[in-house]
């Protein structure tokens, strides 16, 4: 491939990441209470404010992911921090051995309960990337724990929701 194929190929990569990352930032994060809404429409318009807690995890890992690979942008760091926030906050269940909502209203109230650990495994490395990032051993603790929910569930652990 010629080197002015790969400077095209690679500016058209950088206004897609920018485009799609900005859209995000625009519309998506939710400035009243923390993390982001999650059903959008092309144009950005939310058409429903309940929130995939699995997604508030996914964000929190691409917004930190995105300062490792790119440098720190502070839009992106505190994006990150909102979603993980919104998690630490709103999204456990405590009274069913702290297994993790999958989703819930936008101001964190819980709205169904799940057999599945996307949730957990989404809050795991979006804590891990964010304590590689910023050294915040909160964030290190949550992962170790979200990491060992899910993968002892994964391996036989009785669900502590009940729900097998």
């Amino acid at each position: 491939m010629d080197r002015e194929k790969l400077i095209a190929a690679r500016e058209w990569i950088r206004s897609e990441l920018e485009r799609c990352v900005n859209f995000w930032l625009e519309n998506g994060m939710d400035k009243e209470h923390g993390g982001v809404y999650t059903c959008l429409d092309r144009q950005g318009k939310i058409f429903s404010t309940d929130k995939s807690v699995w997604m508030q995890g996914r964000c929190g890992w691409i917004f930190a992911w995105l300062c490792h690979c790119y440098g720190v942008k502070q839009e992106w760091l505190e994006a990150s921090k909102s979603c993980i926030d919104f998690m630490e906050k709103y999204c456990f269940n405590h009274e069913a051995g702290d297994r993790m909502y999958f989703t819930v209203t936008e101001d964190g109230q819980p709205l169904r309960q799940r057999r599945y650990y996307y949730s957990e495994a989404f809050c795991a490395v979006a804590n891990a990337e964010y304590y590689a990032l910023t050294g915040d051993k909160a964030c290190l603790a949550r992962a170790r724990q979200t990491y060992d929910m899910y993968w002892n569930l994964a391996h036989g652990m009785p669900d502590p929701t009940g729900m097998g």
